[in-house]
């Protein structure tokens, strides 16, 4: 997954899109804040960086919606259409922490798309990395696609992380080898996860419908082949979730059930030595009376009785057990 490397002046990186060709770096003195920029470009920043905040705000070609969402603090995930704008917080996972998850947020128009984020974004740093390797992208539409493909794809590689990790476990369970996974963590882990997948296809559903005009008809394909996909993604988390729910309960069942077999053999254990158990104790008692004490074969005898015993108790578990 991609990490942000350069920090300038608050400008993470920037993008002129080409109409024919790859895209040109920029750096934050080619972009004016207060003239709307020539063709298509794309600017990240780090919106931790104060310079970052002073920038969005003196920008003049953004929409006031547009700077408001990009400089706003919530963390809910929406995506908003207008007449001339798309702007969204989306969520995706840490490029340097694939366990957790964090916001990005875009303003897209018909010439410029700007994204931020307080921490380093997988999608964002795969989208840089196909721009740095020279692939050709004309249209915003077709950039902001893009960055929501990868954020699929991100999505798309943890479920199937997932659902090759509950295989696994299946295949030892079943097998009967022994198998020690920590269904708790990971379980949390895919709810989280189903959480951003579905608060992000919840977000894209209804966009389609709502696009500005400068949106072309094969990006418009595109974005609803995203949604789509984004969907099946969050149907097929569920299952995964439901595989390891049953998987759970099916080692919980085998061990419970080795469990009472350890304890039923410990029950007849007992109950075949609980009449030894006895007969020495009355044996041990220091009283007169007590047969044998005086006839030589008095061991034998007593040895005789407790095995008896044994088998009498046996006789009677083993009888109980077939009634």
């Amino acid at each position: 997954m991609g990490i942000d490397l350069r920090d300038d002046g608050g400008l993470i990186f920037g993008f002129q899109l080409q109409s024919q060709g790859p895209a040109a770096a920029l750096d934050r003195h080619a972009i004016n804040p207060l003239q709307p920029p020539e063709g298509c470009v794309w600017l990240h920043f780090n919106l931790s960086d104060r310079r970052a905040v002073e920038w969005v705000n003196a920008c003049a070609w953004l929409s006031l919606e547009g700077r408001d969402l990009l400089l706003s603090k919530e963390h809910n995930t929406r995506i908003e259409a207008t007449a001339h704008t798309v702007v969204g917080v989306l969520s995706d996972v840490l490029a340097d922490n694939p366990d957790e998850f964090g916001a990005f947020r875009f303003y897209a128009d018909q010439t410029c798309l700007v994204t931020g984020r307080h921490h380093t974004i997988s999608a964002v740093g795969l989208l840089h990395g196909d721009l740095d390797r020279g692939m050709p992208i004309e249209t915003t539409a077709a950039l902001l696609n893009r960055l929501l493909g990868h954020l699929l794809a991100t999505f798309q590689t943890m479920v199937a992380k997932y659902g090759n990790l509950i295989d696994d476990a299946e295949d030892r369970v079943f097998s009967g080898r022994a198998y020690e996974m920590n269904f708790g963590q990971h379980r949390l882990a895919m709810a989280r996860l189903r959480r951003q997948v579905s608060a992000d296809g919840h977000a894209l559903r209804d966009l389609p419908g709502h696009l500005p005009p400068w949106w072309d008809g094969l990006a418009s394909k595109d974005l609803g082949r995203l949604g789509r996909a984004l969907a099946s993604v969050t149907q097929d988390l569920e299952l995964v979730q439901e595989r390891a729910r049953l998987l759970n309960e099916e080692i919980d069942r085998r061990l419970t059930e080795r469990t009472n077999r350890n304890l039923y053999f410990v029950s007849v254990a007992a109950t075949l030595f609980l009449p030894i158990t006895l007969i020495s104790s009355i044996f041990g008692m220091n009283v007169g009376g007590l047969p044998w004490l005086e006839d030589a074969n008095g061991f034998v005898w007593v040895m005789g009785v407790m095995l008896a015993s044994v088998i009498v108790a046996f006789v009677l578990i083993y009888r109980r057990r077939m009634l």
